[in-house]
C-alpha cells in the first residue's frame, strides 16, 4: 500500500468504526485466548490429579497387612484409568513406612518431605528424561496397627495432559475465530447498509448542476447527515448572500463609471460646439478634469478593496505601525482644506505610544476617509476632534464632529457599499466608510457609529487590538 493510498485508508471514517469495533474485540479475544491457555493449563492438571490419586486409592485397597508382612495385587482397572491414544507412561510404587519397597519399581524418587494421612500430595520431577506428575498418598493398612501406614506413588507423562490442553485451546481459538469472522462480516454488511444515505447524498452533489445553490432537503435525512446538511445550506444561504453582493457590487461600479463616461462625453461635445469661446472652454475642461478625478477615485477605492481583500488571506508581511504617527500624517493632509472651510482638526487625550499590527497605507485609508469626511460634509465651520487611548489590550480612537450628523435610521447602513445619504449628490460614490468597514474587519477590529451625548455632530469609535509586544 503507497503511503497515499495509507493515509486516505487511516482518514477514512469507515476504517476508523472498523478500527475502533474491531481493535477492542480482538484484544479482548486475545486476553480470553490467554485466560482460556491458563485455564486450560489448570483443568488438564486436574483431571490428571484426579486420574492419579484415583489409580493410588485402587492400588492402596489391595495392600493387606499380615503378621509384619505384606500382601498387595494389582488389579487391571488401576492402570486402565490412563488408556487413551496418547500412550502415557506409567509409573508406581508401594513403600513401607520405613521405605521398604514393597511393589513397582525404583524408578520414583521418595518424597522427601514429610505426608499426611489420607491427604495427596502432588510434585513434578523427571524419568528418563521425560517430565512426569507424580501423586503421594499414605494411608493406613486392614489389619495392621494403628500406627502403621503405607505410601503409595503413582506417575504419569505429560502427553496426554498436554495434548488435553492443546484441545482445549484450539477450540476455543476457533469458537473466537469463528465469532470475529462473523462480526468482521456483520460489521461489513453493517457500514455499507448504513452508508448508503451518505453514499446517496455524495452521489446527489456530484450531479448538481455547476453554480447550483439549491436548498437541500434536511427533514428526510437520516439524524447523522441533518446537521451536515444545515451547515452546507447556512453555507450556500452565505454564498448566494455574497454573490449578489458581488453582482451588485459590479453593477453599481459599472454604473458609476458609464455615468462619469457619459459626463465626460457630454463636456467634450458641449466644448467643440462652443471651440470659439475660450472662457466656456476653460470651464469644459475643469469639468472634465473633475469628473476623471472622482472617476480615478472610484477606480483607486475599487483598488484599495481588491487589496484588502488579497491581505485578508495572508497578513504574514504585516508589523506594528504607531497610530499617531498614522494619524498625525492625515490630519496634516486635511489641514489646508479644513482651514479652507473654516473647520478647526484637534487632538484630545492622544496616547503616541499604541502600536497594532497592519500595513500603513489601509490605515491611512481608514482615517483619512473618517476625517475627510467630516470635512467635507460638515455644512457649517466647526470642530473635527481624534482621541485615541488604551482600552485594556485593544487601541480605542474617536473621531468626533459637531457637523449636521447622520439621522439615526440612516445610520445602521452607512457602512454598505455605495449607501449615499443623499443620492443626489454628484460627489461621493458611497464606497469610503465600506471600505474603512471591510479594513476594520480584516484587522480584527470594530468600527461603529453614534450620535455624541450632547445629540450634535456624529462620532465614529474604532477598536483594534494591539500589536503582541504591548498586548
Amino acid at each position: 500500500m503507497s503511503p497515499t493510498n495509507r493515509y486516505r485508508w487511516f482518514h477514512s471514517l469507515k476504517s476508523r468504526l472498523i478500527l475502533w469495533i474491531l481493535m477492542p474485540t480482538a484484544l479482548l479475544l486475545l486476553i480470553d485466548i490467554a485466560v482460556i491457555y491458563r485455564n486450560s493449563e489448570s483443568i488438564a492438571t486436574s483431571v490428571q490429579k484426579v486420574l492419579l490419586h484415583g489409580s493410588a486409592e485402587i492400588i492402596s485397597d489391595q495392600l493387606f497387612y499380615n503378621e509384619g508382612t505384606y500382601d498387595i495385587s494389582i488389579p487391571p482397572a488401576a492402570f486402565e484409568l490412563f488408556k487413551s491414544r496418547h500412550r502415557d507412561r506409567v509409573y508406581y510404587a508401594v513403600h513401607s513406612q520405613t521405605g521398604t519397597l514393597i511393589a513397582g519399581g525404583d524408578e520414583l524418587p521418595r518424597y522427601p518431605n514429610r505426608t499426611e494421612i489420607e491427604e495427596p500430595i502432588y510434585f513434578m520431577t523427571d524419568i528418563d528424561g521425560e517430565p512426569v506428575r507424580v501423586i503421594v498418598f499414605a494411608h493406613t493398612l486392614t489389619n495392621a496397627p494403628s500406627e502403621e501406614f503405607a505410601i503409595t506413588q503413582v506417575a504419569q507423562t505429560l502427553r496426554g495432559h498436554d495434548e488435553f490442553r492443546d484441545d482445549l485451546i484450539l477450540s476455543t481459538v476457533r469458537g473466537h475465530l469463528l465469532v470475529l469472522s462473523i462480526t468482521v462480516a456483520a460489521l461489513f454488511i453493517a457500514l455499507r447498509w448504513t452508508l448508503q444515505p451518505l453514499m446517496r447524498f455524495s452521489n446527489m452533489l456530484s450531479q448538481r448542476s455547476p453554480g447550483s445553490l439549491d436548498i437541500l432537503d434536511e427533514q428526510n435525512a437520516p439524524t447523522e447527515l441533518q446537521p451536515v446538511i444545515h451547515a452546507l445550506n447556512g453555507y450556500a444561504d452565505k454564498l448566494r448572500y455574497t454573490l449578489s453582493s458581488y453582482e451588485k457590487f459590479v453593477s453599481n461600479t459599472a454604473h458609476h463609471l458609464r455615468t462619469s463616461f457619459a459626463i465626460m462625453a457630454s463636456q467634450i461635445d458641449f466644448a467643440r460646439r462652443n471651440s470659439d469661446d475660450p472662457r466656456s472652454q476653460a470651464e469644459t475642461l475643469d469639468s472634465i478634469r473633475k469628473t476623471m478625478g472622482e472617476s480615478s477615485k472610484l477606480i483607486n477605492q475599487l483598488l484599495v478593496l481588491a487589496s484588502v481583500e488579497q491581505n485578508r488571506q495572508d497578513r504574514s508581511t504585516e508589523a506594528p505601525v504607531c497610530l499617531s504617527e498614522v494619524i498625525a500624517q492625515v490630519i496634516e493632509q486635511m489641514a489646508p482644506l479644513a482651514q479652507q472651510k473654516g473647520i478647526e482638526l484637534g487632538v484630545d487625550d492622544f496616547d503616541e505610544t499604541l502600536f497594532i499590527s497592519a500595513r500603513p497605507h489601509l490605515l491611512q485609508e481608514v482615517f483619512s476617509n473618517l476625517i475627510g469626511n467630516a470635512v467635507q460634509h460638515m455644512g457649517k465651520p466647526g470642530g473635527v476632534t481624534v482621541s485615541l487611548r488604551r482600552d485594556h489590550d485593544r487601541a480605542h480612537i474617536v473621531i468626533a464632529d459637531d457637523g449636521i450628523g447622520i439621522p439615526l435610521e440612516m445610520q445602521p447602513r452607512i457602512f454598505e457599499r455605495f449607501f449615499r445619504i443623499d443620492p443626489g449628490r454628484p460627489n461621493g460614490s458611497g464606497l469610503g466608510l465600506a471600505i474603512v468597514k471591510e479594513i476594520c474587519d480584516m484587522l480584527d477590529g470594530t468600527v461603529s457609529v453614534s450620535t455624541p451625548s450632547n445629540g450634535i455632530g456624529l462620532q465614529f469609535d474604532l477598536l483594534f487590538p494591539l500589536s503582541s509586544e504591548q498586548a
